[in-house]
């Protein structure tokens, strides 16, 4: 099957692995973002929070266009339900990734406060009630992002040991079986 500018099987043996790149790029620092978030006071650690934010913001951005783009692989195997849950985690991830850094941009905002470390100032009249609001919307979504990455990686690890197929191995090249 073409998917975009590249095939199927194509896209299943490595020309995707500059998207999984960009995946990882925009996953990992929204993690590490995350953990850090927990502990930042309001010092100098919540102005790096927040520029990563935005950077996180961006890739993920990018990795919504490349993937709209190129397509995705077709499933390794599984049942039909299987295939429609992962996707719907995939979507699910997606729609957080970009939940999560956009409340906290408005809460930001809201609160009168820019992102000093990228020099945006505050672009939105002052409004504490709106910016409780977004702020109670970033921390829900945190959680949620955290469920669905353990129930994500859970999955993987599923394929990997249980089913023995190449799915984990399509995400982390160096898994790959032989």
């Amino acid at each position: 099957m073409v998917v975009g500018l590249f095939t199927s099987a194509q896209i299943a043996e490595g020309v995707g692995d500059q998207i999984k790149q960009l995946q990882a790029l925009a996953s990992d620092p929204a993690v590490a973002e995350q953990i850090k978030g927990l502990m930042a006071d309001r010092g100098n650690l919540m102005g790096v929070h927040k520029a990563i934010g935005v950077v996180v913001f961006g890739l993920v951005v990018l990795r919504l266009v490349a993937r709209l783009a190129i397509g995705v692989p077709e499933p390794v195997s599984g049942s039909p339900i299987l295939g429609l849950l992962a996707k719907a985690a995939h979507g699910l991830l997606y729609v957080l990734l970009i939940v999560m850094p956009a409340s906290g941009f408005l809460m930001s905002m809201y609160a009168g406060r820019g992102v000093d470390l990228l020099g945006i100032p505050p672009l939105l009249e002052k409004n504490i009630e709106l910016a409780k609001q977004f702020g109670a919307i970033h921390g829900l979504t945190m959680n949620v992002i955290l469920l669905v990455v353990l129930f994500h990686a859970a999955a993987a690890l599923w394929h990997h040991y249980v089913q023995k197929d190449e799915t984990l191995g399509r995400m982390v090249p160096w898994l790959r079986r032989a």
